[in-house]
Order: structure tokens, then sequence, then C-alpha cells
């Protein structure tokens, strides 16, 4: 017996996309043999990326779905690569479910909350080979279950508030809606598979990542032998 349809897809998109991205998202829905998405999407278009998740999330709550499935129209993925994200979701029950994916800086947009400094993460230099609870996840391919959004309420992605006093201070969709989420009692985990994401980093032999330019990123690295996170500076 199929189960029922119970996963929105959510596209953050500009007025066009890659044939790459659309052929990772065909290819999903004909690897769909339980239905759990029935070749269903909701999209929101524009240059505001809190705007654009805000209102996904507007709309799967009007819907009748368990899980949002985030995705951004520049990731490139396999099918079961989303599938690892379902399995997770299944076995665990509600929450937030993401897959690792580096950014334009060389950093992995993920990684634990700082113990010194609130609203403050350290991206992975390397990803646990196991599941693994961690702060921060970015949200370009992130399953997200409505039992957080109503615990979070409204507009999650919205930038948190910044002290008066720090004129530089700004927090991105990503860190404010899993530091609410956080507040809330939900932690992210973070599984193993492997999107891709068209924006260009440089990783090198030696597993060290870096931006294109050289620069030296604050990175904490898990020691593969024992996972435990080893935080290092550079």
């Amino acid at each position: 017996m199929a189960r029922k349809s119970d996963i929105l897809l959510g596209f953050v998109t500009g007025p066009s996309v890659g044939m790459w991205f659309m052929r990772s998202v065909i290819m999903l829905f004909k690897s769909d043999p339980d239905m759990r998405f029935t070749a269903d999407f909701i999209i929101s278009m524009g240059p505001y990326i809190h705007q654009n998740r805000n209102e996904l999330q507007k709309e799967f709550m009007e819907t009748d779905r368990d899980w949002l499935f985030m995705l951004d129209n520049d990731m490139v993925f396999e099918p079961d690569d989303i599938f690892a994200l379902v399995r997770e979701g299944d076995a665990r029950g509600p929450g937030i479910y993401s897959a690792p994916y580096p950014m334009e800086n060389g950093n992995f947009v993920c990684g634990p909350w700082s113990t010194t400094a609130d609203k403050v993460y350290h991206p992975l230099g390397m990803v646990p080979n196991v599941v693994t609870q961690v702060g921060m996840v970015g949200t370009g391919f992130t399953m997200i279950h409505r039992d957080v959004f109503t615990a979070v309420g409204a507009d999650a992605f919205s930038p948190l508030p910044v002290e008066e006093d720090d004129e530089f201070a700004f927090y991105g969709e990503d860190i404010s809606f899993c530091w609410r989420a956080y507040q809330a009692g939900f932690v992210p985990w973070l599984v193993p598979s492997h999107p891709g994401h068209t924006k260009s980093v440089v990783m090198y032999a030696d597993k060290k990542v870096t931006n294109l330019h050289q620069g030296e990123i604050d990175l904490v690295r898990i020691d593969p032998s024992d996972k435990v996170f080893q935080h290092s500076a550079g």
C-alpha cells in the first residue's frame, strides 16, 4: 500500500533554472515509487531570500502535507540524496534534516553553535560519515516538518534582531531559522548525503578547504576515527 503524499517540494528561484537542476528534479519525480511528492511543488521567485523562504513556509502551511523539502535552484543531486533525508525523517520523526553542501567561500553551510556567543556557528571543514545533530544547517537542501514551523511561528526566516551598537551585524535566513528552531527545541540532523552546488569552491587533496583567494577559514573538523568534534582555527 502506497504511503500518503506527505512531502512538498518548495523551490527558491530566479527567472530561470539550469538544465542540471531540472534533470535532478525530473529524476526525483520519476524515482518516487510511493508517490511521496506526487510531482507537486510550490515556488517563490525574487531576489530577497528571507522573503522567499518565508513565502514558501506560508504556502506550505496552507497545505495538508507534513514535510516541506526546501530546495534552491542551484542544487544538483541524485534522487537518493533526497531520499536519504526522507528515510531519516521517517525513522526519527518531526524535525529538520539537511545535507551538507559547500558555498563559494569553501565553507560547508553547517556546524555547531558557538559555546561562547549566541547566534554564531563554527562551519565544518569536514562532514561526518554518520547522521549527526548540529546547530546550524543551510536551508537550500533541507527537509522541515510542519511541527517545526508551528513551534517557531510565521516568518521563521526573517533576520534576527541585532544589538543597537553592532552596526555590522546581520543574520542570514539560515542562521535566523536554525536559531529559532533551536530555541524551540529542534536541533537539525545533518545527513551525509551528497548534493552538489553550482557555486565555485576549491577543495584540495589534503582535505583543506579555502576560498578562491586562498583566504583563511575558521573551520571545525570532525575526527573520522572517533567522530568527536575537533575545534581548530584555520
